[in-house]
């Protein structure tokens, strides 16, 4: 009895964290947005599993929303400050609108 509830104790919060990670991937994926990229940059730390680096973009979309977008680096080295982006539902990245 008492190693059944050390499992579900031990198990429980992790399935939550998963969760909550699909959640916020799911809403990042169905995100749908036009814009202009105004800001890049790259951030990198150290940590336990080596050197971790982030590109990441501001976007000032057309409706007047300010989003900071982390994004891969093929996205980050084809967009540019002053670019017009187009984010549609079920892609990962924004990428130049033509």
């Amino acid at each position: 009895m008492s190693s059944t509830v050390f499992l579900i104790l031990s198990l429980g919060p992790l399935a939550l964290i998963l969760v909550i990670i699909a959640a916020q991937r799911a809403n990042v994926v169905d995100d749908a947005y036009t814009g202009e990229v105004t800001e890049r940059w790259v951030s990198s730390s150290t940590g336990t599993y080596g050197t971790t680096t982030r590109c990441m973009m501001r976007i000032r979309t057309d409706q007047g929303r300010e989003l900071a977008v982390q994004v891969d680096g093929r996205t980050y080295q084809a967009l540019d400050i002053g670019d017009r982006v187009v984010k549609t539902p079920g892609t990962r990245w924004p990428v130049r609108s033509e």
